[in-house]
């Protein structure tokens, strides 16, 4: 507050007046110039602006990952949605037993069966923090092939999509990549009629670089960001170091 208003209570005045103003304080009246006033009211404005956007601006999601053993994928592979949780020591939702999840975490036990040391890159589970709910999977499909590209892969469970969290598992994938001395290119692969994943990867580089399938199997977008040039915000949701 101006040091004119210390000691007041604002009256009735106009800012627009150039004449000062009065203020009536606990045992005199004050005057209290046209500026003062207008000072006081810009203060008050900003202030209510600044209050709504705090209201209106979400807080940003984190997640931490968990490791999906050979265990626990092939047992989410089989429909065994206990025994998978059991593995991972989360509860895993029910969508990681639905006919294409079970299919994906097929593949991925068969890959680490083959390559052990695939282990590190391959699908996790998304768990929200402070919350601990398992809000979807996430992973790159594999380590660096050899020109140093990477292909990000992420689901956000229905429940709890559009509320953040696939931006947040984004961010840390990208930071994990890059992090990693080996990775030159992330790719990701989204279905042109995939509004949502169109929109979650915004703001975060990608560039459009080809695209895949045809019109009766569906067409997908093909995007690229050079890991030296991956854009990810300091305010952006705090995440786990590595997938």
């Amino acid at each position: 507050m101006p040091a004119e208003l210390a000691q007041g209570s604002l009256g009735i005045c106009s800012a627009a007046s150039a004449r000062p103003c009065h203020v009536t304080g606990p045992t005199e009246t004050i005057a209290v110039s046209a500026e003062a006033v207008k000072r006081w009211t810009a203060l008050r404005c900003w202030a209510s602006i600044s209050a709504m956007n705090d209201e209106l601006l979400p807080i940003p999601k984190r997640v931490r990952f968990v490791e999906l053993s050979a265990k626990a994928l092939r047992a989410l592979a089989d429909g065994d949605l206990d025994g998978g949780s059991a593995e991972a020591g989360v509860a895993l939702d029910e969508h990681f037993v639905c006919d294409r999840a079970r299919w994906i975490f097929g593949y991925r036990a068969n890959q680490l069966a083959e390559d052990p040391s695939v282990a590190p890159w391959i699908t996790r589970a998304a768990v929200s923090e402070p919350e601990g709910v398992v809000v979807g999977d996430a992973g790159f499909h594999g380590p660096p092939d050899e020109a140093g590209m990477v292909e990000v892969g992420f689901t956000v469970v229905p429940a709890h999509r559009r509320q953040g969290y696939a931006r947040a598992v984004l961010t840390a994938l990208l930071t994990r990549a890059a992090a990693e001395p080996d990775v030159r290119t992330v790719r990701a692969r989204i279905r042109s009629d995939n509004n949502a994943s169109l929109a979650t990867i915004s703001g975060f580089g990608f560039t459009r670089v080809g695209k895949q399938g045809n019109e009766r199997d569906g067409i997908a977008l093909v995007f690229e960001v050079p890991a030296d040039a991956i854009q990810v915000s300091s305010t952006s949701p705090a995440t786990s170091p590595s997938p």
